[in-house]
């Protein structure tokens, strides 16, 4: 496993990381058995993987619920990433969401929190702010992004800081190279992928597109 760090952050984060969407969103996934997904995290880790990445959004908070059983007594072996819905931006919203994400992981402190979409009826130096507390209050480590355009990024910017940024993208979905995977390479964040097999359509899972539910 190959490691680099995340932006100008402190964390050294393995090329590879894991999305914990599929194991507990069975809204969206499918029924997952609990056995199957703890036994996935933990080879994930045994293969070298440090990252696992989830959202309160993802099930309801049913993703970091099974991550935080599935990583167990290892938890300190990894770097644990979730995600503030935008509806939750406000000061005293973030706050309260991410207590419960950490509630729900079963753990102190998330070592990457991320804005998981810009929110339009907060505004981003509100929301900075309330992270820089929690940082200060050892609840989270480092601050990211996602789903964060240029005209956002530089809003954002303008009144804090960030690590990461989470973008969509694979083969299939290839626009964030023209502007905003440069633009946050300017800013010097780390830029994580989400979906880079497209949902299982660059994997060869289907054969035809009729395939595809």
């Amino acid at each position: 496993m190959y490691y680099r760090d995340l932006g100008h952050g402190m964390l050294k984060v393995s090329t590879i990381s894991f999305g914990a969407w599929q194991i507990g969103d069975s809204a969206f996934w499918g029924g997952v058995d609990a056995a199957d997904a703890e036994r996935t995290v933990q080879c994930a880790m045994d293969a070298g993987i440090n990252l696992f990445d989830t959202a309160e959004m993802y099930g309801q908070g049913e993703s970091e619920r099974v991550l935080g059983r599935a990583l167990g007594r290892r938890r300190h072996q990894v770097y644990i990433a979730s995600k503030v819905s935008p509806e939750n931006c406000d000061p005293e919203s973030l706050r309260a969401a991410c207590e419960g994400s950490l509630k729900r992981l079963n753990t102190d402190y998330l070592d990457l929190y991320q804005v998981h979409w810009p929110s339009r009826q907060v505004p981003f130096e509100d929301t900075y702010a309330a992270l820089l507390r929690l940082r200060e209050e050892g609840k989270i480590r480092e601050i990211g992004l996602s789903n964060f355009g240029c005209a956002d990024m530089a809003t954002w910017f303008d009144k804090g800081d960030a690590v990461s940024n989470q973008l969509g993208y694979n083969l299939l979905f290839r626009a964030a190279e023209y502007e905003v995977i440069p633009q946050s390479r300017k800013q010097g964040m780390g830029v994580l992928a989400y979906m880079p097999l497209m949902q299982g359509l660059l994997t060869g899972r289907y054969a035809a597109i009729e395939d595809i539910p």
